[in-house]
C-alpha cells in the first residue's frame, strides 16, 4: 500500500512537470497481468524516463520528499537509485532508468519513444499511468533475466512467473510480434531461454512454432544465449558494445574502481573502505577464474 501511494506521488510529480514516464517491472505488471496488485511482490518502484537529464530532474524534485541518491553512477550507466529512509530501519527505493536495461549490450535495443507509443494503460493504478506493452514487457523480462544470470543473481520465481502470466495473455498476433521483435533486435536466443525457464518452472504454454522460430534465429545471432551465465563472455560483449574507446575506458574504470558508496550497497554498509576494496578484489578474482 505504501509503495502504491509513493508510485502515485511520483506520477503526480511527473504530471505536474509535464514529464513522460513509463512504469517498469513489478509496479507495472502488478496492475496489468496479476489478479490483484498485492500478489506481485516488489521491493522498489522502477520508472523509465526519456533521457538521463529528465531522470536527474525528477531525482532533484523528489529530494524534497526525502529521496536521495544512494551512490553516484558513471557516465556510461543507464540508471539512478534513489532511496527514502523510513522508520524502523526500513526504506523504499525508486530506480530511475533512461534505457530499458542497464547493460551496454542491451541498452540501445529500444528507444523511449518506441516503448511509450506502444505503452499499455494502467487504469487500476492511475488514469494516466502507463507501462510497457505485453510484448515489450515480455522481452524486457527475458533481458532482465539475462542480466540476472550474468551478474550471478540467478533466476527468481517471481520473474519467471511474470513471463508465465504475460504469455497467458498473448494472442497469436502477440506471438508473431515477439518473434519478429526478437529477430530484429538479435535477442531470439535470450527470449527462447527465458521461455524455456518459465516452462520448466510453470509449464508455460507457448506455441511450438514460436519456439522453433526463436531457436532457428538464435543459431545465427552474435549473442550465444547458452552462455548468459558466463561472466567473462558477457563482460567482453558489454565492452565491445561501447561506442567509443573513451567510453570503454570509462566503463572499465568504473567496473574496476567503483565509488565506495556503490560497494557499500553491494557488500554491506558497515564495512570499512579497506574491507570493501578487498571484497571487490576477491570477487573479481573468483569470477576471472
Amino acid at each position: 500500500m505504501f509503495r502504491e501511494s509513493e508510485c502515485k506521488r511520483a506520477l503526480k510529480i511527473c504530471r505536474g512537470a509535464g514529464i513522460r514516464v513509463l512504469l517498469l517491472k513489478g509496479m507495472s505488471l502488478a496492475y496489468s497481468v496479476y489478479p490483484a496488485p498485492f500478489l506481485r511482490e516488489s521491493c522498489d518502484i522502477d520508472l523509465l524516463f526519456p533521457t538521463r537529464e529528465v531522470a536527474e530532474q525528477f531525482a532533484a524534485m523528489v529530494s524534497s520528499d526525502g529521496y536521495a541518491l544512494v551512490y553516484e553512477q558513471g557516465e556510461e550507466a543507464h540508471g539512478l537509485l534513489c532511496r527514502r529512509k523510513l522508520s524502523g530501519g526500513m526504506h523504499i527505493d525508486m530506480d530511475l532508468h533512461w534505457q530499458l536495461v542497464n547493460s551496454p549490450m542491451f541498452a540501445q535495443l529500444f528507444t523511449f519513444d518506441e516503448l511509450y507509443s506502444a505503452s499499455m494503460p494502467l487504469p487500476a493504478l492511475e488514469s494516466d499511468a502507463v507501462g510497457l506493452s505485453l510484448v515489450h514487457a515480455f522481452v524486457h523480462g527475458c533481458l532482465h533475466r539475462a542480466l540476472n544470470l550474468y551478474t550471478k543473481i540467478g533466476d527468481g520465481l517471481k520473474w519467471l512467473y511474470d513471463l508465465h502470466l504475460l504469455a497467458a495473455r498473448f494472442t497469436s498476433a502477440d506471438w508473431d510480434c515477439l518473434v519478429e521483435m526478437s529477430r530484429s533486435r538479435g535477442v531470439s536466443g535470450v527470449c527462447a531461454e527465458g521461455i524455456a525457464a518459465a516452462q520448466l518452472a510453470f509449464e508455460t504454454r507457448v506455441p511450438i512454432e514460436v519456439m522453433e522460430a526463436l531457436r532457428r534465429t538464435s543459431s545465427i545471432e552474435t549473442l550465444d544465449a547458452s552462455r548468459l551465465a558466463d561472466w567473462k563472455y558477457m563482460e567482453r560483449l558489454n565492452l565491445a558494445a561501447m561506442p567509443s574507446l573513451s567510453g570503454r575506458a570509462r566503463w572499465l574504470l568504473h567496473r574496476l574502481f567503483p565509488p565506495l558508496s556503490y560497494l557499500r550497497e553491494l557488500y554491506g554498509p558497515d564495512k570499512g573502505a579497506l574491507q570493501l576494496v578487498v571484497e571487490r578484489a576477491r570477487r573479481a578474482l573468483d569470477r576471472l577464474r
